[in-house]
């Protein structure tokens, strides 16, 4: 029986999640401090002024020592907000964590206030995603929120963060809107995608 594109990537969307949520928050904790490691040591976070990152939820890779680290080293923090039907970035300070100063979208993910600010150019883009192929393709959660956001190239270098099962060796189908990432940073460290 052959699937389409479409069923290949809801399947494996599936499989790699169920993997994913079946870690317990020791095994989260663990791979995700050697993954954020990885990141603050490339050459691309430590030369970036503006880096774009997202607030962890569920399973997802935590970002919390990246967030520390930018905001220690005087980086410009943005996270992304949902606009209507896109995603845009809004600078965030140490007070915004302080005070809890977010609101909640329908998702249940915490954003940035609209009155925050937002800027035009993100040195370091950094995304998630549930699986990545070798050539730089990512699934999602199927919103396309994040493939619209990189169609408009308004970033530098962008990076997904995933634990190393979440990195597949086939070729993910991609469609026409789909966008690579520069590259893909686990705990077994950076996979760099020749991205055209």
């Amino acid at each position: 029986m052959k699937f389409s594109n479409q069923e290949q990537k809801s399947i494996l969307r599936k499989e790699i999640l169920h993997k994913r949520n079946a870690l317990n928050q020791f095994e989260i904790s663990a791979k995700s401090k050697l993954i954020q490691m990885n990141v603050i040591g490339t050459h691309e976070f430590i030369e970036s002024k503006t880096i774009g990152l997202y607030l962890p939820t569920g399973s997802e890779v935590e970002t919390w020592n990246i967030i520390n680290h930018a905001l220690n080293s005087g980086k410009k923090l943005l996270l992304p907000r949902i606009v209507i039907n896109d995603i845009r970035y809004y600078i965030v300070e140490q007070k915004d964590f302080d005070n809890d100063s977010f609101d909640v979208n329908r998702f249940g993910i915490k954003e940035p206030k609209i009155i925050n600010g937002n800027v035009d150019f993100i040195d370091l883009l950094i995304v998630p995603g549930i699986a990545f192929d070798s050539y730089g393709y990512r699934i999602g959660y199927g919103f396309g929120y994040y493939d619209k956001y990189l169609t408009n190239k308004n970033y530098s270098k962008c990076f997904g963060l995933a634990y190393d099962f979440q990195f597949i060796k086939n070729r993910i189908p991609a469609f026409a809107y789909d966008r690579k990432i520069d590259a893909l940073v686990t705990e077994s460290g950076t996979h760099i995608f020749n991205t055209p």
